[in-house]
């Protein structure tokens, strides 16, 4: 089935870089936690716009733009629920990702 997740984003346009992990772009994760390691190298996504909202209200430097993203079964990622309610992961290649922006709207 696929699935319509919502990414932070910088800018109105999606680039490369709003679909790149925190590994990938080089950072540290905070925690040498293998649960945190392994989140690292994924994207962070959310199950409603409004949840996508609220993030970044609680926290204003991931951005001011929400991507809508539609999923379809055969796509080459892997998505899975974690951590916090309507919080997900999303792992695949950027420039898959990017294809797959439907919308992208000002929060």
């Amino acid at each position: 089935m696929a699935v319509r997740l919502y990414r932070i984003m910088r800018d109105s346009e999606p680039t490369l870089l709003d679909f790149t992990s925190n590994e990938a772009q080089g950072l540290s994760p905070r925690s040498a936690d293998p649960e945190i390691v392994r989140l690292w190298s994924g994207i962070s996504c959310w199950a409603t716009d409004v949840q996508a909202r609220r993030a970044i209200r609680r926290y204003p430097h991931l951005g001011s733009y929400v991507a809508a993203l539609d999923l379809p079964d055969d796509a080459s990622i892997r998505v899975e629920r974690t951590r916090g309610p309507g919080h997900h992961t999303v792992w695949g290649d950027p420039a898959v990702l990017i294809r797959y922006v439907s919308a992208v709207s000002r929060a």
